[in-house]
């Protein structure tokens, strides 16, 4: 079958009436043509242009009043990988519309609110597809075969649609997250809901679920499986761990209502099931790996509630209103690493609450009501806990926190939201509302001791004892500077240049940011450093054919120099800050400075996120962008000076 026969014929009135209608769409599009970009937002185009450059990759149609999608729209851009058609009109799309688009990999039509599928066969040329948008395009039906013939979709978002069944019987993939929230589904019983996809996560939330068949949920081919939001009843969370059971599942989330979404205390009266788990509820789930049980209104749990998770590794019993945990609630989960109580009302831990915890590494406390915590609760614990999070609690300052205070300093520890970890007004009258890391118990707690033991003529040899202590680092600094002035410092090169790397320079950056790095690093760039000519600018020029992150961390490691430029919308970004940690984490592998953080403004402190302070705390190379002219000279003299050398890392000379 020739690729013409697979359009739909028109009558020749209607064919010369369409083309007209896009010979008059003059685009007004701004196009690059270096890196084969058109960007078409919100010019006003009721069609799709047909005069851009004919090798266009990325096609932005977003904000128009575009309303049909016709066999010949694409016709003349048959290289693009990335189409946004969302916030549209569109009503009709021809069943060949993406068939020209053989290596269309993107595809958001991401509110269309009048869309309605092709019957069938409307992604069958796309086997090249991975991310695929439909979210509040007002959806009733999903034609069986969408996802059938994409092999490496990864992503496929349904999210505020109004799908009542899904009868997707035949599948090409294995995604990675198949999002189906906040639509109609009432059933999921073999009649309404069909879905044979291997995918890692299934987010079926916020959906009216009123049945379940736990034959159902036993044939999905999922890892992880959201559910909730709309309150399930007692019968249909029975059916839901049934079905649980006799699967290969290793995670569930169960979450009877978002943040707000109740009143506290509304699940009570109507659910008892969820206030008051009863014992060995989860016993058939012996191989789940991730157990997610949010914002349920749970008040109490039986001392055997997670009897049978054997291979139970998180566990989150966030926005509940736990008052107690019994010291064997968390007997038997002997493989858990990470346990999250965040957002309860827990005034106390047993000691015995982590007995045989060994392997505990993230640990969430925060917002509750927290005043003590005994030291051997925590010990069995003390050498596994990486991640702490005690915020939000009023925790009581007194000289008995001297072993917490220690314990969360060690290196090897991080103290989540440390600006929120603060001391209650009961505690003593020097630590109150001070910051926890900031409090030093020694300060007072070793002269209210002595104050009892020695005669008052020694008070004076004492605070000065004390004085001496407290301040011990800012002396030994002092002295390393003064050694550093008489002896001086020698700088420590690698040896090698930027020409036994596969890449020169690799630029990471928020796609906010572009327009600063097309129109003045890259420009600064090619005056500078023309030597410079294998260069990484952003995730288009990654290599092809590998996993996102595996590519990130190739170009990392095999770029002589790495550019991290900071916005304060870049670092709100998850993904962004992931490959932040990768390029730290070769500084740190290498022993070598190759990465130099450019801010392009003042981020705020509060917005600020750990990597980036961490990043500033070790010293680590960075640069200010200014708009002031001068202050521009410098800093392009400052950054090429910076990328033409790498120099090892010294540790030894500690920041001021």
């Amino acid at each position: 079958m020739s690729f013409q026969s697979l359009h739909r014929r028109e009558p020749d009135s209607a064919k010369t009436s369409l083309t007209m209608d896009m010979d008059k769409s003059y685009h007004g599009c701004d196009q690059n043509l270096d890196l084969k970009k058109a960007y078409c937002s919100n010019k006003g185009l009721k069609t799709v242009p047909q005069n851009l450059s004919g090798d266009t990759k990325v096609l932005d149609l977003s904000y128009n009043i575009i309303t049909k999608l016709l066999n010949s729209s694409f016709k003349v851009y048959p290289l693009i990988n990335s189409l946004d058609i969302s916030f549209n009109d569109i009503r009709v799309i021809e069943s060949a519309a993406f068939y020209p688009l053989k290596g269309l990999m993107n595809l958001s039509l991401f509110y269309n609110q009048r869309i309605v599928l092709p019957a069938t066969s409307v992604f069958m040329m796309s086997s090249q597809l991975s991310f695929l948008d439909l979210t509040e395009t007002n959806l009733t039906s999903l034609p069986n075969d969408t996802l059938k013939w994409s092999p490496h979709l990864d992503t496929v978002i349904l999210f505020r649609n109004r799908l009542s069944s899904i009868n997707v019987s035949s599948c090409g993939m294995h995604a990675n997250i198949v999002i189906m929230t906040s639509n109609q589904l009432k059933h999921l019983t073999a009649e309404y809901f069909t879905f044979v996809c291997h995918t890692d996560i299934l987010d079926l939330r916020d959906n009216p679920i009123q049945s379940v068949d736990p034959d159902v949920i036993a044939s999905l081919h999922v890892r992880f499986l959201n559910l909730g939001a709309c309150r399930l009843s007692d019968e249909v969370l029975a059916n839901i761990i049934l079905g649980i059971s006799k699967s290969d599942i290793e995670g569930v989330t169960i979450q009877q209502g978002s943040v707000g979404a109740f009143p506290e205390g509304f699940f009570d009266p109507l659910n008892p099931f969820l206030s008051f788990f009863p014992p060995a509820i989860f016993r058939q789930l012996s191989v789940l790996q991730e157990l997610n049980l949010e914002y349920c209104a749970i008040t109490n749990l039986h001392p055997l509630v997670f009897s049978g998770l054997e291979s139970l590794q998180k566990l989150s019993l966030e926005g509940n209103n736990i008052q107690h945990i019994h010291d064997d609630a968390l007997s038997g989960l002997g493989q858990i690493n990470s346990i999250n109580f965040k957002g309860n009302q827990i005034e106390y831990l047993g000691e015995l609450m982590f007995s045989n915890k060994w392997k505990v590494t993230n640990l969430s406390l925060a917002d509750n009501k927290l005043t003590h915590l005994n030291r051997r609760t925590f010990k069995p614990i003390f050498s596994s806990i990486s991640l702490l999070d005690i915020s939000m609690n009023p925790i009581d300052c007194n000289c008995d926190l001297k072993w917490l205070i220690d314990w969360i300093n060690k290196p090897i520890r991080t103290l989540i939201d440390k600006d929120k970890t603060i001391c209650s007004s009961e505690s003593l009258e020097r630590f109150r509302e001070k910051p926890l890391l900031d409090v030093d118990p020694n300060e007072l707690c070793i002269i209210n001791g002595l104050l009892f033991l020695i005669p008052l003529a020694s008070i004076g040899l004492v605070v000065i004892s004390v004085l001496l202590y407290h301040y011990r680092w800012q002396l030994r600094y002092k002295l390393f500077l003064l050694k550093l002035a008489a002896v001086g410092y020698k700088e420590m090169r690698d040896a090698r240049d930027h020409n036994e790397y596969e890449f020169d320079v690799n630029i990471i950056f928020y796609d906010d940011d572009e327009e600063w790095i097309r129109e003045q690093l890259r420009p600064a760039l090619e005056e500078r450093l023309p030597q410079f000519q294998r260069n990484v600018c952003g995730d288009d020029d990654l290599v092809l054919g590998m996993h996102y992150l595996d590519s990130v961390d190739y170009v990392v490691s095999h770029s002589y120099k790495t550019i991290i430029v900071l916005s304060r919308a870049a670092v709100q970004d998850r993904w962004f800050i992931l490959k932040f940690r990768t390029a730290m984490d070769h500084v740190s592998d290498t022993l070598t400075e190759f990465v130099v953080v450019v801010f392009l403004e003042d981020i705020p402190d509060d917005e600020m996120p750990f990597l980036a302070r961490l990043y500033l705390n070790d010293g680590r190379p960075y640069i200010h962008w200014t708009e002031d002219m001068r202050g521009q000279e410098y800093f392009w003299d400052e950054l090429t000076k910076t990328l033409t050398i790498n120099l090892r890392t010294n540790d030894l000379i500690p920041n001021e």
